[in-house]
């Protein structure tokens, strides 16, 4: 969905042009009881930006044109993009608002996989699609965690995957990943369900074919790939010596001992990814949490001014402020039981005029930082 604001109108017809789709063509012919896939072509022509396309525009415009052009992993894309324009301009961001950055890529790779799991799986295996108020809870603790990131936040969001997602506590959960134990892991929660599914219809081997993984490639490969003759081919259709490579949950999470059972039993099978897509899921809610700071910080300023002692106090987390006070002299000095009163009290007058003169007069002393009003009437 394009979200583009006029000042980049300009472009608009062209950014119209550039969200595309995958397209599979599958064809099968009958063997017996069974349909077999003879032929396949898969082609994207999905969003994929010309080299050329910003070309003559100020660095500055990619980052926000991409942020508004994806839609999925948009902080992502962003922070990808003003990382590379910040690297191109040789003026990196400082330590903090790298963390910041790199703590707004994790809350959305974790509900990403929450939503993932909650929806298109089930969606996938023809199971109970989530209650509305399930995922409006969801997307709650989401705004939480984005506006106050802290770690009761953390134990909300791991409340939510425990009672809806895995059906146990995590470590629990884990245990039996680990033992590969499968009843038990089926009996409760919607991960537990689509291990069911997948299991009642013989596909926990299902797509077991040899895996190839994106391996860990030198920045200078890329810079290499990147400026050749053929990238614009390589962005198409990108390779590794030839080898088309998978990058995904599965192969992040292909070498954690948790996996290396259902791997033993299912290879790159249907199952052995349903367990790397929650063990990704759990790995990213663990970093998320070391990111977060386990208490806030608070700041306080004395300041001695014309009218005395000013104070502020800021309370904040992850760069955000959680609260802002302020305590000016006026607040003291013009206390309802404060000095001024004490004055007042005490004031005689022969006449009304008089006695505003007076009260005026200590009024001024006092010296209030904001405008007045003097009321005065017979009682």
């Amino acid at each position: 969905m394009f979200r583009l604001e006029t000042k980049y109108s300009v472009i608009m017809p062209q950014l119209s042009n550039l969200v595309g789709q995958l397209s599979l063509s599958l064809g099968y012919a009958k063997e017996g009881d069974r349909c077999c896939v003879r032929t396949l072509r898969i082609h994207s022509n999905r969003l994929r930006l010309n080299s050329r396309f910003f070309a003559g525009k100020s660095v500055d415009t990619a980052p926000q044109i991409i942020g508004m052009l994806f839609s999925l992993c948009g902080t992502a894309q962003s922070v990808a993009s003003v990382r590379a324009c910040e690297q191109a301009l040789g003026k990196p961001a400082d330590a903090a608002t790298e963390q910041q950055r790199d703590l707004q890529v994790s809350i959305e790779t974790l509900f990403e996989h929450l939503l993932r799991l909650s929806q298109d799986w089930p969606a996938a295996l023809g199971n109970e699609p989530p209650a509305a108020h399930e995922l409006q809870a969801l997307f709650k603790l989401k705004r939480e965690v984005l506006q106050v990131p802290n770690p009761a936040v953390m134990d909300d969001i791991q409340h939510w995957f425990e009672t809806r997602l895995l059906g146990l506590p995590t470590q629990r959960w884990l245990d039996y990943c680990i033992r590969h134990d499968v009843k038990k892991l089926s009996i409760r929660g919607k991960v537990g369900n689509l291990m069911t599914r997948v299991c009642a219809n013989g596909w926990q081997e299902l797509g077991n074919v040899t895996l190839h993984l994106l391996p860990d490639l030198e920045t200078d490969w890329w810079l290499a790939k990147l400026a050749s003759p053929t990238a614009e081919d390589f962005c198409a259709e990108p390779d590794v010596d030839g080898q088309a490579c998978e990058t995904s949950s599965l192969t992040r999470q292909w070498d954690n001992p948790a996996l290396q059972v259902w791997r033993e039993y299912y290879g790159s099978g249907l199952l052995t990814r349903l367990i790397a897509r929650v063990l990704d899921m759990l790995e990213c809610w663990w970093e998320l949490g070391r990111e977060i700071p386990p208490n806030f910080s608070t700041g306080l300023s004395l300041q001695q001014t014309a009218r005395g002692l000013l104070v502020h106090r800021v309370v904040q987390a992850n760069g955000l402020i959680q609260h802002y006070q302020i305590v000016a002299p006026t607040e003291w000095n013009f206390h309802p039981q404060g000095s001024l009163y004490q004055m007042l009290s005490g004031l005689q007058a022969p006449n009304e005029a008089e006695l505003r003169r007076q009260a005026q007069a200590l009024i001024t002393a006092l010296d209030p930082c904001v405008a007045y009003q003097l009321e005065i009437h017979h009682a």
